[in-house]
C-alpha cells in the first residue's frame, strides 16, 4: 500500500516523468497485488504523457495481450502510443476494431469516452479544419490560412483546470523558445469568466494568441474540433497539417523543433 500510495501521489502531481520508476517498484516488488494491473497502465500513462511514447506501446501491447476483453482500461493511451510512434495507419486500425469490438460486447455505455480520444487521434495527417475567429486581445483575424507558414500549437484550456495550469510552465517554455523560430500557440479558453482569464493571461505572461467566446463547453472551436475534456491540443505543421494530438510536457518541444526545420 506504501509503494501504491507513493506511485500514485506523483501521478496526482502530474510529475509522469518521475511516476514510472515508482509504479515500476511496485510491480518489481509485488507484481501479482490487487495493485498490479492499475500500477501498469499508470506507468504506460506516465510514459506516454512525459513524452516517452516509444516506452509506453510495449507496455500497453503487452495489456492488450493480458486483457484483451478489457480495451476500456488502455485503450485510448494505446492508440494515442501507436500514432506518437509513427505508426498511424496501426492506430486507425486498432481504434475501428475496437470499437466494433466494444459494441458486439454491448459495451456501448463505455463507448462515447473513448471515442472522443479515437477521434482525436483521426485528425492525425489531416488539415487542420476550417475556422474563422478573433484574437481576444488584439480582434486579428485567425484562420488556418493565416496560420499556414508557422508551426502550431492549438491549446485547448481553462484558468479552473487543474491540468491544464500544471502544463502550463512547458507550454510557456516551449514558446519562449520556438517562437522566434515559427512558432505559434493559439490558446482556445473554455471559460466563462473575462475578467478571470484576463488577470490569468497577463499575470502568466501567457504572450500568444488567444480565443475566448464565453460559452465554456460550447466555445465555438470546442465544438468544431469536438472537445469533451481538457487540456487537449493539436500540433500543425507549416502546411496545415496535423501531426500530433494531445501532447504533454516536453515533447512539444520534441515534436515541433524538426517540423520547424522542414
Amino acid at each position: 500500500k506504501a509503494l501504491y500510495l507513493r506511485a500514485y501521489s506523483i501521478w496526482s502531481l502530474h510529475r509522469y516523468e518521475q511516476a514510472p520508476p515508482a509504479y515500476a517498484a511496485l510491480l518489481k516488488e509485488f507484481p501479482k497485488s490487487k495493485f498490479s494491473r492499475i500500477a501498469r497502465i499508470r506507468e504506460a500513462g506516465a510514459y506516454l504523457f512525459s513524452g516517452q511514447a516509444h516506452k509506453a506501446l510495449p507496455r500497453l501491447q503487452a495489456l492488450e495481450i493480458d486483457y484483451p476483453d478489457r480495451p476500456e482500461m488502455y485503450a485510448r493511451e494505446l492508440a494515442y502510443s501507436l500514432s506518437r510512434c509513427g505508426k498511424q495507419k496501426e492506430a486507425l486500425a486498432f481504434m475501428n476494431r475496437i470499437e466494433t469490438e466494444m459494441l458486439l460486447a454491448k459495451k456501448d455505455r463505455l463507448l462515447p469516452r473513448i471515442k472522443h480520444h479515437f477521434d482525436m487521434v483521426r485528425m492525425v495527417d489531416k488539415p487542420l479544419k476550417e475556422f474563422k475567429v478573433k484574437d481576444h486581445r488584439s480582434g486579428m483575424e485567425i484562420s488556418p490560412k493565416a496560420l499556414k507558414g508557422k508551426v502550431v500549437l492549438v491549446d485547448f484550456w481553462a484558468t479552473w483546470c487543474r491540468p491544464c495550469i500544471a502544463e502550463l510552465p512547458r507550454i510557456k517554455a516551449a514558446h519562449e523558445e520556438l517562437s522566434k523560430a515559427g512558432f505559434e500557440i493559439l490558446g482556445v479558453s473554455l471559460d466563462n469568466d473575462k475578467a478571470r482569464l484576463d488577470r490569468m493571461i497577463a499575470g502568466k505572461e501567457m504572450n500568444w494568441l488567444h480565443h475566448y467566446d464565453g460559452k465554456k463547453w460550447k466555445n465555438e472551436l470546442a465544438v468544431e474540433f469536438g472537445i469533451h475534456s481538457v487540456p487537449a491540443n493539436l500540433l500543425v505543421d507549416q502546411k496545415g497539417i496535423v501531426r500530433a494530438v494531445n501532447l504533454r510536457g516536453k515533447e512539444i518541444v520534441n515534436l515541433a523543433k524538426p517540423l520547424l526545420n522542414q
